[in-house]
């Protein structure tokens, strides 16, 4: 599986004349590591002096962040099978009318597929940049670069996993799916730019003085 891979491992695979991992994997990983720093971040304020008063949030917020993280690896790996399966519906025969019309279902089968689990990952990016948000008023100040980097790395998860709709979104014929999957994919944008803003922001411009 590509998420038990090395670093160096992954960053050898994707960079590899090979379809997979790619865009979408790639995003995954981003996401799953933005979730890590809020996590980490989280858990040196847990238990600190001065921090009792935030267990409870903090101890939720670790939760999420977890959870988000283990779906966010799953991703990696779920969006390198579905890009195989769009190949493979690809070079099914096309010799007969019967076979093109079968080949021509598995391919728009394949690309749902194919847009779906970059949309999950664009889904999930954008919790953890909520919980980002809602860790910010708990998280040891010392802490809060974490906090910035693990919000850009979420973001950026958001807008490679976008783009991996919308190579696939480009081949679909149901139009009204089509029309819904834009429209859900902006306004998750709008979201996930707004929440980075707020996250990052003050924090980068603390930082600078």
């Amino acid at each position: 599986m590509l998420i038990d891979q090395s670093l160096a491992a992954f960053a050898s695979a994707t960079a590899a004349r090979a379809p997979t991992p790619g865009g979408g994997s790639v995003s995954a990983y981003l996401g799953a590591l933005g979730a890590a720093l809020g996590a980490m971040a989280a858990r040196y304020t847990e238990g600190r002096k001065g921090f009792e008063s935030h267990a409870g949030a903090l101890a939720g917020e670790i939760a999420r962040l977890d959870a988000l993280r283990a779906e966010l690896g799953a991703l990696v790996d779920e969006d390198a099978r579905v890009y195989e399966r769009v190949t493979a519906a690809y070079a099914l025969p096309k010799a007969s009318e019967a076979e093109q019309s079968e080949r021509r279902t598995a391919v728009q089968a394949a690309l749902f597929e194919a847009m779906d689990v970059p949309l999950r990952i664009g889904r999930a990016a954008l919790s953890g940049l909520e919980v980002l948000e809602s860790l910010g008023a708990h998280v040891n100040p010392n802490l809060a670069s974490d906090v910035a980097v693990g919000a850009h790395a979420l973001a950026a998860a958001f807008r490679g996993a976008w783009v991996n709709v919308l190579v696939n979104r480009a081949s679909l014929h149901d139009e009204a799916r089509r029309r819904a999957v834009l429209d859900e994919g902006q306004s998750l944008l709008e979201r996930v730019e707004a929440l980075e803003a707020r996250v990052a922001g003050p924090i980068v411009a603390r930082l600078r003085g």
